[in-house]
């Protein structure tokens, strides 16, 4: 028999009525247990969404499909005796409970309804219940009737509600065990089936009203539908729900529904039944783990803000679209299973989630997912909300696999409950959703540069926030995670400004140390205190070349010798006085950190200039620092979260905006002598064997703006380690009063910390001084 492929153009990912009514539509053609034969209206059927439309391929036309529904449609046993309102209890409605439930009135196509509800009705005598049960009473109840239901019946169970260690555990799918609020799903859909008013069917006889067709067609085929019913649908579709602004017209407005609707998001709602199971790897306790339902997070939708967390339900719902026909066993299988992997890790949250699209975890011919939040509204009452569409890929994109990195030890779990503490700051969470935004955003298979920045810029804000908190060190969380490389070199874009912030984090940074190939290094990290880690890391520096402090413990409180490592932490034994970068203004903030390098210089006897790094810019990056049009807030801003990364080399500058600019003399005078000495005799600038210290008070001319003395200054330090310039003394101070012309010192002082690259800098000495052409360098 040949297939047609019909189109359900009434189906759709959103609302969630429509995803869910169209699993319903396809579920009761493929099963059995719905048609009055106990025969499959198609076994064989197909169904695939594309371009936000549901498509079946089946043997049944159009016309075969509709008269199924209409004659053949045997409605699953959907009832919950564990709610108040199902109809089960004195005080609830009982108008179409009562039409099922009879043994002799009730149409053979509704016997399984009827057949639930009266084994249900024993098992509440034998309770001896007059009311809605209470926990204990009710997992009793439900524990007798799965032992005596059928399987369409356990299949509705499965699917609204499962037992776990803790307890009852309830999808929010399905509300709290198939009702939301006051309003029980189960006692609205036998009314949506047998009620006079807004009923389908005759109870006795199983045959459909009038209006009964003509609903149908619209609710599978689309198209305008009069005579809808004011009944309510709960919060699967929030457009026809009613309530405050509903109509143009009035304050209020009725729910206006197609009952259809409502009854094949019910029936579709069965295909997502849960299971109690232990999450693979996870240090949670046995619980409750139903398909594509993962706890929320705010981030990812402009709509669900830090705030309104607090009150949505502690899932959400990640409805899975398919681009390819699949049979029911096939779906069926995906469905229950519903487990999306991440790090060989059931995922936790919806950030886990998104990450986990862009991963192999969940590639098994999905194509998208539809996200759902299930939010309050007035009266307690929820509302499904799309939060948005996630492309899902075949293949781990390069920025979703470095959220990995934040992620290391459940760093970002502590964070979010730290965060979310009830004495936190609402600044705190207005930076926490900022960066969770930011991490969904580099879950996108289409990530540029600026994506990868916007995350760094606010990690930087939000460590910084962390750091200042009031609570002490020992109650905050640890310091992020060392970033790879990789992070510098996908957020480059090839500007100075993100040039010089990468080489400004590279300094002091012990490229021994932090390579990330270096395995005992990271085999200790993660067991060991933070004493053991001081200790480790001050032997393993002893035969080293000592580069200093890295940049990060200049931002925040943290162990200077656990910097380099994957895990770090706070400095809890010592004063604060590495901290200094504490404002977000570069100059102030590379002054306090060029004065705070000298002074440890001499406090810990370094032998060097703790100047040194691993990336270099070139002169015209200097030059470009030194102009008026350099964003030295971006700057500043990217510093504080690439000082959590492990540096790169050099970054190579966007060839086609480059330009080949020379800085300004008094900067060629300076920059030797703000340069290690090691560097110098390198590149033939200082003779060997020779020492060029930095004089006393150099830098303080230069923050008084007194940029003259200070080049004077430079000038005689030179001379003393055996560097001639080519000014001759009385030159100098004939000449002297135009060095510093038009030059910010405060400036110029800032930018002597940034790391130029050696060649760079004997060509920019070469202005000032007389350096040896032949010179062989290494």
């Amino acid at each position: 028999m040949t297939s047609d492929t019909i189109q359900l153009e009434g189906c759709a990912p959103t609302p969630l009525s429509g995803y869910l009514k169209a699993l319903g539509i396809f579920r009761l053609i493929a099963n059995p247990l719905n048609h009055v034969t106990k025969s499959a209206a198609d076994s064989g059927v197909r169904c695939w969404w594309a371009n936000d439309r549901f498509y079946l391929r089946s043997k049944l036309n159009h016309e075969n499909l509709l008269r199924f529904f209409l004659e053949d449609y045997m409605p699953s046993p959907i009832i919950a005796p564990w709610n108040g309102g199902s109809g089960f209890y004195p005080k609830d409605n009982k108008i179409a409970f009562d039409l099922l439930s009879s043994p002799y009135n009730t149409a053979e196509r509704f016997s399984p309804l009827q057949k639930a509800i009266q084994t249900a009705k024993k098992e509440i005598e034998k309770l001896e219940l007059t009311e809605r049960p209470t926990d204990t009473v009710k997992a009793k109840l439900i524990s007798a009737l799965r032992g005596k239901y059928s399987d369409s019946a356990l299949s509705w169970i499965d699917a609204v509600l499962t037992f776990s260690r803790s307890g009852l555990s309830f999808p929010p799918l399905l509300g709290t065990g198939g009702n939301d609020g006051r309003l029980d799903f189960t006692n609205n859909f036998m009314q949506r089936l047998v009620s006079g008013k807004t009923g389908l069917f005759d109870a006795k006889t199983g045959k459909p009203f009038p209006n009964t067709k003509r609903l149908l067609r619209a609710s599978i085929f689309g198209g305008i539908s009069q005579g809808l019913y004011r009944v309510p649908i709960g919060q699967f579709h929030p457009g026809s729900a009613g309530g405050p602004n509903a109509t143009s017209s009035d304050y209020e407005g009725n729910a206006s529904v197609n009952p259809w609707d409502f009854i094949f998001a019910l029936e579709g709602s069965i295909m997502f039944a849960g299971a109690a199971t232990r999450r693979h790897q996870s240090t949670t306790d046995f619980g409750a783990s139903f398909p594509f339902m993962v706890k929320t997070v705010g981030a990812g939708h402009g709509g669900v803000s830090s705030v309104d967390e607090e009150a949505v339900r502690a899932a959400e719902f990640w409805a899975p679209l398919w681009n390819q026909p699949a049979s029911y066993p096939e779906l069926a299988a995906l469905l229950k299973e519903g487990r999306a992997v991440l790090n060989d890790k059931t995922v936790r949250n919806g950030l886990d989630f998104a990450r986990a699209t862009a991963s192999l975890g969940i590639s098994r011919g999905v194509e998208c997912f539809e996200r759902y939040g299930f939010v309050m509204r007035s009266g307690k009452a929820f509302l499904a909300v799309p939060l948005g569409k996630r492309k899902a890929s075949s293949e781990v994109t390069d920025a979703a696999r470095l959220i990995n990195d934040l992620d290391f030890g459940g760093w970002l779990d502590e964070v979010r409950q730290f965060a979310r503490k009830s004495n936190s700051s609402s600044y705190g969470r207005q930076i926490l959703k900022q960066l969770e935004d930011s991490l969904f955003e580099m879950t996108k298979t289409d990530i540029n540069p600026r994506s990868i920045q916007k995350t760094l810029t606010t990690l930087g804000d939000f460590v910084s926030w962390i750091a200042r908190s009031g609570d002490s060190l020992d109650e905050k969380p640890p310091p992020p995670p060392r970033l790879s490389s990789k992070w510098v070199l996908k957020a480059n874009d090839r500007t100075p400004e993100y040039r010089i912030a990468s080489a400004l984090a590279s300094l002091g940074w012990q490229t021994e140390i932090g390579s990330e190939s270096v395995s005992d290094i990271q085999k200790t990290s993660s067991d060991s205190d933070q004493s053991s880690v001081e200790n480790a890391a001050e032997s393993e520096s002893k035969n080293r070349l000592d580069l200093g402090i890295a940049m990060a413990a200049h931002f925040a409180p943290v162990v200077p010798n656990s910097i380099p490592r994957k895990s770090r932490f706070w400095n809890t034994q010592f004063n604060e006085r590495l901290t200094v970068f504490t404002s977000g203004n570069l100059i102030s903030g590379l002054i306090a950190v060029l004065e705070r390098r000298l002074i440890e210089q001499a406090v810990r006897g370094f032998k060097e200039k703790p100047l040194c790094a691993t990336t270099y810019v070139n002169s015209s990056d200097i030059s470009a620092f030194l102009s008026p049009n350099f964003d030295h807030t971006l700057c500043a801003r990217l510093l504080a979260g690439l000082v959590w990364a492990c540096p790169t080399g050099y970054l190579e500058p966007d060839s086609k905006k480059a330009e080949q600019l020379t800085p300004s003399l008094p900067y060629a005078t300076l920059k030797p002598i703000f340069t290690p000495n090691r560097i110098l005799e390198e590149t033939g600038v200082l003779p060997p064997k020779s020492n060029l210290p930095i004089p006393s008070g150099l830098l303080a001319q230069l923050r008084s703006d007194n940029v003259d003395n200070a080049v004077r200054m430079a000038l005689a330090r030179m001379r003393a380690s055996g560097v001639g310039s080519y000014f001759a003394a009385e030159q100098v101070s004939r000449r002297i009063g135009r060095f510093g012309t038009g030059i910010n010192g405060r400036l110029l002082a800032a930018s002597l910390l940034i790391p130029l690259h050696k060649w760079d800098l004997k060509y920019v000495a070469e202005r000032a001084y007389k350096i040896e052409k032949e010179t062989k360098t290494t």
